[in-house]
């Protein structure tokens, strides 16, 4: 498939010609992503969760993971935290510090949809599809259960103070509940189909949404009506990200876009379209200073994850999330990755004398992984 890449300002300046051909045949799409200001977060259809080490791009397997899809994950503030939630309706809530796993919720046959950790991530909430649980995660008490939620809960957030918590419908509504008083105290009507991501701007009382039809709006709490929306997408908006300012988001779509938006002024900072997948999942840590998301689905036929680095003109990472066996490549066609047996093949970058052909013959099995210079 012939690949074309626009970009606008600073963004990304791929270089096509240099990088290696991947047999990603087996590849795993990437079906949700976060990020910490240390860590790009994947989570990937085959259940497992990769951390990508944004700045040396070592690649750190969480084990044991969840047996299908994630579908949400969420970070707590300081990044030590990371909660995922999986079709298996399993919730594992993971200390990135000691990069294991501290409690494991299973509910069967409720149909996880979406899970946010407090900014302390001293609660969790897990949304279900009509209501929405809360545990301390002290001593894992089951401390809140909040109902009265119509059509479906879709996404979820809490804001920076821990006492708003925001839900979105499959039909356009937007329930905000003061964890405080334990009720829904406003309903946003934006638009009339699935929101599919909310986010707040750190402890500013600003709330961004995305969804099916392919607009992006901008709330005050407090106020029912949108301070601000747009449409510059040609496909429904999958994920929002708004930095602690709010005055930037970052979003990515259905039609292949990853953006960053101006909130101000309007204009975009920076754009990639590509042909050869939507945009699956978008995540940024607060700062902006690097962007994941992944790019393809299970029916399309290029499926990878993606860090790119918008304030480092032409850098960027590509994650491919194999069966037995992970590789990244970068805008120089260097890899990291681990092998089959789980060995870690150090960056080509960082002084392997080894080329590219000879990592991939000592390091990783043949039928399963193939990398063909240019």
């Amino acid at each position: 498939m012939k690949k074309i890449f626009i970009t606008v300002m600073i963004l990304y300046a791929f270089n096509i010609s240099a990088a290696p051909k991947i047999d990603y045949s087996k590849a795993y799409y990437i079906s949700c992503t976060a990020a910490t200001e240390q860590f790009a977060v994947f989570g990937s259809f085959d259940g497992n969760i990769r951390l990508i080490d944004a700045e040396t791009s070592d690649i750190i397997l969480l084990d044991n993971a969840h047996k299908k899809p994630v579908v949400s994950m969420s970070v707590s503030k300081d990044g030590r935290y990371l909660v995922s939630a999986g079709q298996d309706d399993v919730i594992i809530f993971w200390d990135l510090e000691s990069l294991k796993e501290i409690k494991r919720i299973v509910k069967p046959g409720m149909g996880v949809r979406a899970v946010a950790l407090s900014p302390k991530a001293d609660k969790l909430y897990i949304a279900y599809p009509a209501v929405i649980y809360e545990y301390e995660t002290k001593d894992w008490v089951n401390t809140g259960l909040y109902e009265g939620y119509q059509n479906g809960i879709y996404s979820i957030a809490v804001n920076g103070k821990g006492n708003i918590l925001a839900a979105g419908s499959k039909n356009g509504d937007i329930y905000i509940t003061d964890l405080e008083k334990g009720e829904i105290v406003d309903t946003y009507k934006a638009g009339r189909e699935l929101i599919m991501s909310l986010d707040f701007a750190g402890d500013k009382d600003i709330l961004i949404s995305g969804g099916y039809d392919n607009t992006v709006r901008i709330y005050n709490i407090g106020r029912v009506r949108p301070v601000k929306e747009f449409s510059i997408f040609k496909d429904a908006v999958k994920s929002v990200q708004i930095n602690d300012k709010g005055s930037h988001a970052a979003i990515g779509s259905s039609d292949g876009t990853a953006v960053i938006y101006n909130i101000s002024t309007g204009q975009v900072i920076s754009q990639t379209i590509s042909e050869d997948g939507e945009v699956t999942s978008l995540s940024a840590p607060k700062s902006f200073n690097f962007i994941v998301y992944g790019k393809g689905t299970a029916f399309q036929e290029e499926r990878y994850g993606v860090i790119s680095y918008p304030n480092k003109k032409g850098v960027y990472r590509k994650l491919y999330a194999l069966q037995e066996s992970d590789i990244i490549i970068s805008e120089k066609g260097y890899i990291n990755g681990r092998g089959s047996f789980g060995q870690y093949i150090s960056s080509y970058s960082h002084g392997n004398k080894e080329t590219l052909s000879e990592i991939m013959e000592n390091y990783f099995k043949q039928d399963r992984l193939k990398v063909n210079l240019p």
